[in-house]
């Protein structure tokens, strides 16, 4: 009877505590790992956006070079010295069927930002787009998060991803996602050209 008595015992509070501490630490070692692996799926899937807009970009530069008429990169082939506005470029490549409105609301979302319709504009999308001709050279900066100034430190408070990285596309079809803050201010990264300027 003595030795059932002992089977039914529960766990002391000691126990309970040394317990409950050890899941909260272990907890606070997964938790950075697990936030981080988001984010580099999310900046992941936003250097694919980019991607896919170069791409458009580049096509419907193309076939203005044939053509004659049209927008070349970011420019208004009517008026070649003037870049045009965010609104005005996502127009000339729905207009050209190279992407559709819904498209162009995912590729210019990413965590924080989220267009609604297609009436974009350069304070409602995720990234920078940067006045490209064809004469631009090939390593300039196309396109990229709207937290990256080039040649100026990450912010913590940056949309979208603060001071954790960002995403960075070149005319030239190179890009890559760079998760070190000080990539920002690195000219082998960024370039030489920091006085880039963005559509409005």
């Amino acid at each position: 009877m003595k030795s059932l008595k002992r089977s039914l015992r529960g766990f002391t509070l000691i126990e309970l505590l040394v317990v409950i501490s050890i899941i909260a630490i272990l907890a606070s070692l997964a938790i950075p790992a697990v936030t981080s692996a988001l984010t580099r799926g999310q900046m992941t899937q936003t250097l694919n956006n980019a991607r896919q807009l170069h791409l458009a970009t580049q096509t419907m530069s193309m076939d203005t070079t044939t053509s004659g008429d049209g927008v070349s990169w970011t420019f208004n082939m009517s008026n070649p010295s003037t870049a045009l506005g965010v609104q005005a470029f996502s127009q000339a490549l729905i207009d050209g069927k190279y992407l559709t409105g819904p498209d162009l609301r995912k590729i210019f979302s990413a965590p924080g930002v989220a267009p609604a319709g297609t009436n974009f504009t350069a304070a409602t999308i995720a990234f920078k787009i940067i006045a490209t001709s064809d004469n631009s050279p090939s390593d300039q900066p196309f396109v990229f998060t709207k937290n990256l100034t080039p040649g100026s430190p990450l912010s913590s408070t940056g949309v979208p991803y603060g001071d954790k990285g960002f995403v960075l596309f070149r005319k030239g079809g190179d890009g890559g996602m760079f998760t070190r803050p000080q990539d920002s201010t690195n000219t082998n990264v960024i370039g030489t050209n920091n006085s880039l300027t963005n559509l409005t």
